[in-house]
């Protein structure tokens, strides 16, 4: 039987080298295209004024690629920082949404209870609204000038559904917590009136 040439057989180990070789290529291209990073999300509403406590995030794996640099990975915990503007459920983190030296930006859900009368139409939660302290001039009293109490107040919850009734309207407000007794004492006499903001 006539033998095959000895060349052939000693490019066959190179073949396999090669064959072997383009195959490993394939699988670290494909591993490190395919890399990703935990980043944190949010996994509630977070209004701007909130401070971060365990539950309000969670880490998901993604490959941001270009725009991970704006993004918050898992090394930098956010927990105790303040968001500076509203998050809503599911959104990825940015650097420019929470700060470390907002602690005075710190906020609380007033709760209000407003005459149907002294609220603005078309009240919703998120919108902005400034907030008047006004006194009635009893028993021929010289009136009072109305006092703008807090400008851009956030909506966080509304119950307007018996204003229509003449009734008084369930509202909350996301308030610094540095102005909550400022807020609150004018509720001990005259009457809050609301009007939207930048309407």
């Amino acid at each position: 039987m006539r033998k095959p040439p000895s060349s052939s057989r000693s490019r066959m180990p190179l073949a396999i080298s090669l064959i072997a070789a383009s195959f490993i290529s394939a699988f670290f291209l494909a591993t490190f295209s395919q890399s990703t990073t935990q980043y944190w999300v949010a996994t509630i509403d977070l209004q701007s004024g909130h401070q971060i406590s365990t539950g309000d995030l969670s880490l998901v794996d993604m490959d941001l690629a270009a725009s991970s640099m704006i993004y918050l990975p898992k090394d930098l915990d956010p927990l105790g920082q303040v968001v500076i503007k509203n998050i809503v459920a599911g959104e990825v983190m940015s650097v420019n949404s929470v700060s470390s030296t907002a602690k005075t930006m710190a906020s609380s859900a007033v709760p209000l209870s407003i005459r149907s009368v002294d609220l603005a139409a078309g009240i919703y939660v998120g919108a902005l609204v400034d907030i008047y302290w006004v006194i009635d001039s009893l028993n021929g009293e010289s009136p009072q000038e109305p006092i703008l109490i807090l400008g851009s107040v956030p909506i966080i919850s509304a119950d307007v559904k018996n204003k229509n009734f003449g009734t008084d309207a369930a509202i909350t407000v996301s308030v610094e917590q540095t102005q909550v007794l400022r807020l609150l004492s004018a509720t001990t006499m005259g009457r809050l009136v609301v009007i939207s903001s930048n309407v």
